[in-house]
């Protein structure tokens, strides 16, 4: 019944993505997958059938997740024999790092895109990326577990998604710089700069895990109280966002709910 219950509360919440870029979508990892081999399907038998049990293996770890996962429910899930699995993957802990492998280089690959091209203003650059991120861990709330759980238990994987995290962040950095005009920046060096995008980024971060990946009852409350949607909590965050690197831009006068009374105490007039 709580199970229930959630899943009407996340389907009644507007959904961060609403109205984003049309590539963006399928923002489900294991539909991207099911529609890669649909679409374009290997020519070797071998090479579909070692994408069918990616796909199954990432609908378990969605579902159950990385510590209950057994080879036998792969090929179970795939609709092949058990021995099928050993033809192609050493044990779980291979395929699931294949599988996440690929769910990790494709959210940095999304991350990356929107906020690094944008040409609209700088909130707006700000707003897709964390609207991007929300939408993505709303779409893959137990793949996204499930890399955190590995990460922990594969150190190499761990430290390759930590590369890939800090790839990220200077390139958000940078994003900043080349939109800062004069008297827009913070006044930071380098390091300070990537000091608070990082600090940001784990804003980011820990906003996910507590309102979606670990579900936090608390915070839940406390936003649901506010009549708060994806999208206005995307804007939250990307005033504070837009106040801390580039203080001296203001933000749109259009912000509905919440979010315009957090912006005129961000940006107070005067």
């Amino acid at each position: 019944m709580a199970d229930a219950a959630n899943s009407e509360a996340d389907s009644a919440r507007v959904p961060a993505s609403r109205g984003l870029p049309a590539h963006l979508y399928p923002m489900s990892f294991i539909e991207r997958l099911e529609l890669r081999l649909a679409e374009d399907p290997p020519r070797q038998k071998g090479q579909r059938t070692r994408e069918r049990l990616k796909i199954a293996c990432a609908r378990l770890l969605e579902r159950s997740g990385f510590h209950n996962l057994r080879a036998g429910d792969v090929s179970a899930e795939a609709g092949l024999a058990e021995g099928s699995f050993y033809l192609y993957f050493k044990d779980k802990r291979d395929i699931t790092g294949i599988v996440l492998g690929e769910f990790r280089d494709l959210f940095f690959g999304l991350q990356l895109g929107p906020a690094d091209r944008g040409t609209g203003s700088a909130f707006e650059s700000i707003r897709m990326s964390n609207r991007v991120w929300i939408a993505y861990a709303r779409a893959n709330s137990g793949l996204l577990r499930c890399l955190y759980q590995f990460a922990d238990e594969d150190k190499l994987f761990g430290a390759e998604m930590q590369q890939q995290n800090m790839r990220w962040h200077l390139k958000v950095m940078r994003s900043n710089q080349r939109r800062a005009g004069p008297g827009a920046g913070n006044g930071l060096g380098d390091q300070e700069t990537l000091l608070l995008v990082y600090l940001l980024g784990g804003m980011m971060d820990d906003l996910a895990r507590r309102l979606i990946v670990y579900p936090d009852p608390e915070l839940i409350g406390v936003v649901d109280g506010m009549g708060a949607t994806d999208e206005t909590l995307a804007d939250v965050a990307s005033l504070i966002w837009l106040r801390i690197l580039q203080p001296g831009v203001e933000p749109p006068g259009s912000l509905a709910d919440s979010a315009g009374a957090i912006a005129a105490l961000l940006f107070p007039p005067g």
